[in-house]
């Protein structure tokens, strides 16, 4: 039996006044702005990459600290599987909040309440634990 293979991916948990920024795939899935990382990117360089990609016009300050980090249990493709590092960070915003065309639209979540769906329960797990101030 062949071992696995695994990407890894960091995320970026995006706290303000407003909320917690959720990102909605064009595939229709909610997430928060990431991706896989790169060569040979290191986790910080591939956040400040995937965030200047996803969110054009915005700039990683600082991360604060690692939040979490899970395996995603669906392969992403055959034998290849997922692992992400998610990270409380500080993002210098556009004045308007701008997304790639990967995504059709954004979401501050203030309150369980705003749940969005689709939206993998550990993502929402985590979005969940950090809506407590």
């Amino acid at each position: 039996m062949a071992m696995k293979k695994f990407f890894v991916g960091v995320k970026a948990v995006i706290r303000e006044e407003r909320g917690i920024l959720l990102i909605k795939h064009a595939s229709g899935f909610w997430d928060m702005p990431g991706g896989r990382l790169d060569d040979d990117e290191t986790l910080e360089e591939g956040l400040t990459r995937e965030i200047s990609e996803e969110l054009p016009g915005s700039k990683l300050k600082s991360i604060k600290n690692q939040i979490s980090t899970y395996r995603v249990h669906k392969d992403i493709v055959d034998d290849v599987s997922l692992v992400l590092v998610l990270f409380d960070v500080d993002v210098e915003l556009a004045e308007k909040v701008v997304f790639s065309d990967e995504h059709t639209e954004y979401r501050w979540i203030q309150r369980p309440e705003d749940k969005p769906e689709p939206i993998d329960p550990n993502m929402w797990k985590i979005v969940s634990n950090s809506l407590k101030w």
